[in-house]
Parts: structure tokens; C-alpha cells; sequence
């Protein structure tokens, strides 16, 4: 048994091999998990997959394994070798997750109740991420795919962000920003904007 890095409710690793990039839901030393699996290719048993993986404490790495599982939700691969993170590397990369799973805890989202741009609606917004409702005429993106843009919130706000998407329910996509996300200052602005008088949740 080996230490694991899993990736939950926050932006997956990200896997490049083949001309591919798959999002990475797990990762140790011994293998790792893409969910889901890349469409439009058949995949075999044993298939080799050389490749980089993109780790938040260590930045890209080489890989080098096998497929050993096929199923329904995705791709398990073995490491084959030493081209592989060590489990150094899989410990630091646990320690960030953790972290940074400490600090979506303490950043209470902001529901958004009025919105500019009714054609993609926010839903909510923290420090480190947003939700927001995809256009009837909007392609649905992947999770794991990267966000950018601007994201109007009325008619005189509009915010540049940047994340991933790390999850979709029904036609709504949530959004992990990427470091250093929204200043505190701004989500504090909106739940003035939108809430007047309501007390804060850091608030005694």
C-alpha cells in the first residue's frame, strides 16, 4: 500500500500523453486514475502510456505504465519503471491537497442572486471558486478543462478569472480558481452588494 493523492471537490491533476490531456482524479506511487476516459480513442489492456504529469507541489513530472483497468467512469494505470513520481513527491502533493481543502472549508460561498449576464447566471462565488449555469446555446465543458475569462456580476463589476472544472451538475459547472483566486476584499464587496446588513461569517 502506497500513499495516495486524491483530488476532490478541487481541479484534477493534469495528465498530457498521446496529444491528450486527462484529468487526473488520483495519484501514487505506484499508479494513477483518469476520470473520465479521453473520448474518441479505443483504449486496450497493458496499452503503454508515456507521457507528463502535472503535480500542484512539484510541478511536471515523466510517466511511464501501463493501462490495467478499463471501466465505465475511466482509465487505471500502473507505473512501469522509474519514470514516475516518487513517494516524496506523493506525500507533498497530499500535503498541498490538504491544505488547500482547510482553505475552501474557511471560504463560505456567496450565492449570487441577481446577475448581468442572464445568458450564463452565477450562481455563487467564493475566494477560491465559482458556479455558474452553462447558456442553452453554451458548450458544456469537461471537467478538468481550464476556464478563463471575464465574468460580469452586474453592470459595474466584471472579474478576470482563471480555474478548472472540477465538477457538473445537471446543465451547472463549478470552477476551482487557481491560486491566488478572488481577493477577500471583493467577495466581501458583493455580500455587501447583495445582502445589505447581513453579517459576515467570520463575523463573532
Amino acid at each position: 500500500m502506497t500513499a495516495r493523492a486524491e483530488y476532490r471537490r478541487t481541479a484534477p491533476a493534469l495528465l498530457e500523453f498521446d496529444g491528450l490531456r486527462c484529468a487526473v482524479r488520483d495519484i501514487s506511487a505506484g499508479g494513477l486514475r483518469i476520470e473520465p476516459a479521453p473520448p474518441g480513442r479505443v483504449w486496450d489492456l497493458n496499452r503503454p502510456v508515456v507521457g507528463e504529469v502535472q503535480l500542484r507541489s512539484s510541478g511536471r513530472q515523466p510517466i511511464a505504465g501501463r493501462i490495467v483497468r478499463i471501466d465505465r467512469s475511466g482509465l487505471a494505470i500502473a507505473s512501469v519503471g522509474t519514470a514516475w513520481p516518487s513517494e516524496d513527491d506523493i506525500m507533498a502533493e497530499r500535503t498541498v491537497l490538504l491544505q488547500s481543502s482547510r482553505e475552501r472549508r474557511g471560504a463560505p460561498r456567496l450565492p449570487v442572486p441577481v446577475t448581468f449576464d442572464a445568458s450564463s447566471p452565477l450562481r455563487d462565488v467564493s475566494v477560491g471558486g465559482l458556479r455558474y449555469q452553462v447558456g442553452i446555446n453554451e458548450r458544456m465543458p469537461t471537467v478538468g478543462e481550464v476556464i478563463a475569462g471575464a465574468v460580469r456580476l452586474d453592470a459595474d463589476t466584471t472579474i478576470e478569472i482563471r480555474g478548472r472544472v472540477i465538477r457538473r451538475m445537471g446543465q451547472e459547472v463549478a470552477i476551482a480558481l487557481e491560486a491566488p483566486g478572488l481577493p477577500p476584499e471583493l467577495v466581501e464587496l458583493l455580500r455587501h452588494r447583495f445582502f445589505p446588513g447581513a453579517r459576515s461569517p467570520s463575523s463573532s
